[in-house]
């Protein structure tokens, strides 16, 4: 189902997050280093970004071209590759930036203080701050049904939270104990149910909506946590990655499990699997802790 058909190296750290760019991808790591990828060469890639001591744990791409990426320390740097001029680099967060989503004309950050702030994605000023949580934030998504745009937003105090992106209110519900690492809708426009997975190494379902969160399913899905997941472009496919070394395709439609992919059979990860990436309905990217991208391929 899913067959490992290339692989990136040249980064000397963990590899945390993976995000699009018009013509491959960018990885970015505790090396310091944001570099972009060509996706036709798996061979061509070249720092656009090298922060000394940064550890960079996450990454949001602007409409401008610039970038936005989170590190371990809280800082959020703003950085344009081709007008390096406009660089900024702001201590914002007292802890790690876990997540950082661009919606609209804003930016918002998810900090390892509990914090989640909005910024103006034009000037890179802060808009507002808001404490949501005594724990670390870990993890966002978007909300979108008629009439609301909002954040979903996963904690390590084992909730998750629904908040409107004007930040004027915030509904906990329960989801993975004893931490949230990943969230997203089950659909991306009018979305009612979505899918978190934690520390628990489980799949949990969830009702969304602004009164009641009734939980609809838990899956055991992976021996150690759940660090990642992400649809398919077509929605037909969930790829989740786990601490366990392992990336798992599961059938969005009933939940089925296809596919373990895994070091000894497939060549897969040898540690952590951070993050995961589809550039499209049958490429699937993934990265973590033995610094390594890997390339599968849907077959059927």
């Amino acid at each position: 189902m899913l067959v490992r058909t290339e692989e990136r190296t040249g980064h000397t750290a963990a590899i945390y997050d993976l995000q699009p760019a018009p013509d491959g991808f960018y990885s970015v790591a505790a090396d310091g280093l944001i570099v972009r990828w060509h996706r036709a060469d798996a061979d061509l890639g070249h720092a656009v970004a090298n922060v000394a001591g940064g550890k960079f744990l996450s990454l949001a791409t602007l409409a401008d071209g610039g970038l936005v990426a989170g590190d371990l320390s809280g800082g959020v740097h703003w950085l344009y590759p081709d007008q390096p001029e406009r660089n900024k680099h702001v201590a914002h967060h007292t802890r790690g930036v876990f997540a950082v989503l661009r919606l609209a004309d804003a930016v918002y950050t998810a900090g390892g203080d509990g914090v989640l702030t909005r910024w103006d994605a034009t000037t890179g000023r802060t808009v507002e701050s808001l404490p949501v949580s005594a724990n670390s934030l870990r993890c966002l998504a978007t909300y979108q049904q008629t009439g609301h745009r909002a954040l979903l937003v996963g904690a390590s105090d084992g909730r998750a939270y629904l908040i409107p992106d004007d930040f004027t209110a915030i509904h906990p519900f329960a989801a993975n104990e004893p931490s949230v690492f990943c969230i997203a809708p089950l659909h991306p426009t009018a979305a009612t149910h979505f899918v978190t997975g934690g520390r628990d190494a489980r799949l949990r379902f969830h009702e969304l909506g602004f009164v009641k969160y009734p939980k609809l399913r838990t899956l055991d899905a992976h021996l150690a946590t759940v660090n990642a997941l992400a649809f398919s472009p077509d929605r037909r496919y969930l790829a989740t990655a786990s601490r366990d070394k392992t990336v798992k395709l599961w059938d969005a439609r009933d939940w089925r499990l296809l596919k373990v992919c895994e070091v000894v059979r497939d060549r897969g990860h040898v540690n952590s699997v951070n993050c995961l990436l589809w550039l499209d309905d049958r490429t699937l990217l993934s990265a973590g802790d033995d610094r390594r991208i890997l390339t599968w391929t849907l077959t059927v």
